[in-house]
């Protein structure tokens, strides 16, 4: 009798885990499609989402560390287009070439999984995740933009929408014109009050802003959008995605197309150069601790770009001993002069490294090759950037541009 039991459970048992299977198989349930082959948790814009904008990044974050070059080759959009990977922990980013298609269904597939989003028309709305990862939907071409930082500033201005500008921070320098708007406090204490008395329909933030801020202004109901750049292309990609969130797209095309030519210019004088012939540089951008420009950054790729190495020994922007800087010995240091910020052009930085005697040792200090460069150019995520690769190539090489 026990033995007869013992029989009708493991039937029972191979029942419910076969019937399922044949079940699915014939066609009378649905395979769950949310459920993802490969721990993927969040993707981005979301799926089904419609009137996407055409400057869009796409990213997807997985549940578990994954093999990045694995996911790089499953990835595929249909229709095709090309672009640039970058990773951050478990989120993969694609930040396509150039904008994507207007009224166009694309779909993403790695591997087993895939999701599809429908782009805007020309014009608006226009729906956005923008950099610090809000999703927001303009309704109608901004008249009245304010601008949080210096960068978004440059961006609007050579856009072509200084007269849209109604206000600005006190640190906003660049181009002149700037200087004459209203101003709105600083780039880490912007007044949340003026701010809402301009009654601007756009305010552009940037990463950096205080997110007590950023959400200070959501909760008024301003249309807040926020930008971050790590790298070249996400500066060029944001260039487009302000261009198109303001009605400006085709002047954002000439320029990002502009700024892109001279990338290349620089890139292909730099192409022949062997590993030797590439210097090892350090971007010291502050002395006191002293503070270098890590992995992650775009100053680090601009010394790549510039055919130099970057050894600065961290990730991001972080502070290193004066006696790891002698160790490191680099053959190049490139130190912005004043703060960045627009409002100091003193040569703090390097006066500190030419006159400290323990870096005398070092071989960018004994052999002169201790530059400064515009603060302003190289350490803001705008138009100018591309002036600021220009002149780092000329420090690291000068003997290409004789």
């Amino acid at each position: 009798m026990m033995k007869a039991k013992k029989i009708i459970i493991a039937l029972a048992f191979f029942l419910l885990l076969t019937i399922p299977f044949y079940l699915l198989s014939c066609g009378y349930i649905d395979a769950d499609i949310n459920q993802s082959s490969q721990g993927l948790a969040v993707v981005s814009p979301p799926n089904e989402a419609k009137d996407i904008c055409v400057a869009t990044k796409i990213s997807a974050t997985f549940t578990d560390a994954i093999n990045h070059s694995l996911v790089e080759e499953a990835f595929s959009i249909e229709p095709s287009a090309d672009g640039m990977f970058y990773w951050s922990d478990n989120t993969m980013t694609f930040v396509p070439g150039t904008n994507l298609g207007y009224n166009t269904t694309y779909t993403i597939n790695i591997t087993e999984d895939s999701w599809r989003f429908k782009t805007s028309g020309e014009g608006f709305p226009v729906a956005i995740i923008d950099d610090l990862g809000y999703s927001i939907v303009i309704t109608e071409k901004p008249e009245r933009i304010i601008s949080l930082a210096p960068s978004n500033t440059e961006i609007l201005f050579a856009l072509g929408l200084g007269d849209k500008v109604v206000g600005v921070t006190e640190y906003c320098n660049y181009p002149p014109e700037a200087k004459a708007k209203e101003k709105v406090g600083s780039y880490s204490t912007p007044n949340i009050e003026r701010v809402i008395d301009l009654e601007p329909d756009l305010v552009l933030v940037a990463h950096g802003n205080p997110i007590g801020t950023v959400e200070a202004l959501k909760g008024f109901n301003l249309t807040v959008v926020g930008l971050k750049s790590d790298n070249l292309d996400e500066i060029l990609y944001d260039m487009r995605l302000v261009g198109e969130i303001t009605g400006q797209s085709d002047n954002a095309s000439v320029l990002v197309a502009d700024m892109a030519q001279r990338i290349e210019v620089t890139e292909e004088r730099m192409s022949e150069l062997k590993g030797v012939e590439k210097p090892t540089v350090l971007h010291i951008i502050w002395h006191d601790p002293i503070w270098v420009a890590g992995k992650g950054t775009f100053e680090a790729e601009l010394i790549r770009k510039s055919g130099g190495v970057n050894v600065a020994p961290v990730e991001g922007y972080k502070a290193i001993s004066l006696e790891k800087v002698i160790e490191l010995n680099p053959e190049v240091i490139i130190t912005p002069s004043g703060t960045g910020m627009g409002f100091a052009k003193t040569n703090y930085t390097y006066e500190y490294i030419i006159g400290e005697p323990r870096l005398r040792s070092v071989d960018a200090v004994s052999d002169n090759r201790v530059y400064v460069i515009d603060a302003d150019i190289v350490c803001r995520a705008g138009p100018r950037i591309a002036d600021a690769l220009e002149e780092m190539a000329k420090m690291i090489h000068p003997e290409l541009y004789w």
